[in-house]
């Protein structure tokens, strides 16, 4: 009988997380991608949604920010910044000196990738993703070509608009 009262809770407690995050109304479901990307690493986005949630940011922002950790990560899969993310709690790839970054949680990813992408040109005050892309690269934040890194970012962008509730 506790079990259950344990799994209920559990339940409500994911469905009010999911149903109040977003000052916009809407809630992020990632979990359905479980099937395809497994669900570990689904649950280490969420984490990082949540934590972007815990800033305020708006729903598009968090759109913004997730698309380029998956570009950055390829969906934690077989990215070369798969190591970062996964030892180093480094879910964007960020470097300094020519090393990644190593974070103690996820917060503090949270507070730093928000640091590091919001210099001079404001990305979080973008319209669109082409215009986040735009920001990010007069930011100097990638040096992949802009077309490129627009393009993937707009694939996940898309592929993440599919999950919104």
């Amino acid at each position: 009988m506790k079990k259950e009262y344990i799994l209920i809770g559990g339940c409500l407690a994911a469905v009010f997380i999911f149903s109040s995050l977003s000052a916009n109304g809407g809630s992020l479901d990632l979990s359905v991608f479980d099937d395809t990307k497994g669900s570990d690493d689904v649950e280490r986005l969420n984490k990082v949604y949540r934590e972007l949630l815990r800033r305020g940011l708006t729903d598009d922002q968090i759109l913004f920010c997730l698309s380029q950790i998956l570009v950055e990560t390829g969906l934690f899969t077989d990215n070369p910044n798969y190591v970062a993310v996964d030892q180093r709690l480094n879910y964007a790839g960020i470097t300094r000196n020519g090393q990644y970054e190593w974070y103690n949680s996820i917060s503090d990813f949270v507070d730093d990738y928000l640091s590091v992408i919001s210099k001079k040109n404001d990305p979080l005050s973008a319209n669109d993703i082409v215009d986040f892309n735009n920001r990010l690269k007069a930011n100097g934040y990638y040096t992949d070509s802009k077309t490129t890194y627009g393009n993937n970012l707009s694939y996940y962008y898309n592929y993440l608009q599919n999950a919104i509730k």
